[in-house]
């Protein structure tokens, strides 16, 4: 059971809708050692096993070689793969994501697979640092679909509400609901679709689906984040999205009305770091990214 409230909260001076959902929820623990441990965790990560799996990188490789990025050069400064044992939550190397001072600020990797699939489940580890603090509000890792002919169909939609045969997109992130949760603040989806509420100002910002009871991440922990999105069946509202940390489901929400024609399709994956005031430096470490056509889970 789903329940939409509309508040009159702004989000960067925008008002925004929440919609809140039950739900439940675990841990990981982060090695130490380094080449050796890494060696020895590999067959413990089932995204390393699964056939399923088309995109693994736990960043060993020190490169960027897997991704596909969009207007991100490779060398910028706010994408760093950090050689050190003791950050990275399995093996030697990590990604390390800055959001610097000011507006608008962080980075991310972006991942094409085109035409696009319609059931999809992407897996990460991250990890906040001691000092992260975002303010309220931030974008994190996200999922876009759009038609197979055009790649960019969901980049710059902010305020667009998605006809069901152009776009539609879904992030996985945090909020701190104006001080009421400490930083980084409870995980929720932040999602585009065609039946999408109307915040109050008129326009159409991304629709919030809350888990209830919140979670709320600690800083300086890695964390397992996995989430599912099932495309609906055009012309009904049969489609779905859900969300685990540490193998344990923290939200799920049915019903959802994704696109109207089968074209339009999960195609694009970022991995993303996005402050919109960032007061500070802030930085996100992640890991073991993979995205599969089936569940994953975390590593044991």
């Amino acid at each position: 059971m789903r329940r939409v409230i509309l508040t009159g909260m702004l989000l960067v001076g925008v008002a925004v809708l929440v919609s809140v959902a039950g739900s439940r929820m675990r841990r990981q623990r982060a090695p130490r050692d380094g080449a050796a441990l890494a060696q020895a965790a590999a067959p413990t990560d089932p995204a390393r096993d699964n056939p399923a799996v088309f995109l693994f990188d736990d960043f060993e490789g020190g490169s960027f070689a897997k991704w596909d990025n969009d207007d991100q050069d490779f060398g910028d400064p706010d994408l760093r793969i950090v050689n050190d044992p003791a950050v990275a939550h399995s093996g030697t190397h990590c990604l390390e994501v800055t959001a610097r001072e000011g507006e608008g600020t962080g980075g991310k990797l972006a991942k094409w697979f085109m035409p696009g699939v319609e059931d999809l489940y992407a897996r990460w580890y991250c990890k906040f640092a001691t000092d992260f603090d975002q303010g309220n509000h931030m974008h994190f890792v996200h999922l876009l679909g759009g038609p197979p002919d055009n790649k960019w169909a969901a980049f710059g939609k902010a305020g667009v509400k998605p006809s069901g045969t152009d776009f539609f997109t879904t992030g996985f992130e945090p909020w701190r609901d104006w001080g009421k949760h400490p930083a980084p603040g409870a995980m929720m989806f932040y999602s585009y679709y065609p039946d999408m509420q109307k915040a109050p100002d008129g326009n159409y910002w991304g629709n919030m689906f809350m888990t209830d009871p919140p979670f709320v991440p600690e800083r300086d922990r890695w964390y397992c984040m996995e989430v599912h999105v099932k495309l609906n069946t055009p012309g009904q509202a049969d489609g779905e999205q859900a969300a685990w940390v540490d193998g344990q489901e923290v939200g799920r929400f049915t019903g959802i009305r994704w696109r109207e024609i089968p074209a339009l399709k999960l195609n694009c994956f970022w991995l993303m770091l996005y402050v919109h005031n960032s007061t500070h430096p802030n930085r996100v470490y992640f890991d073991d990214a993979a995205l599969s056509t089936s569940p994953i889970g975390p590593a044991k």
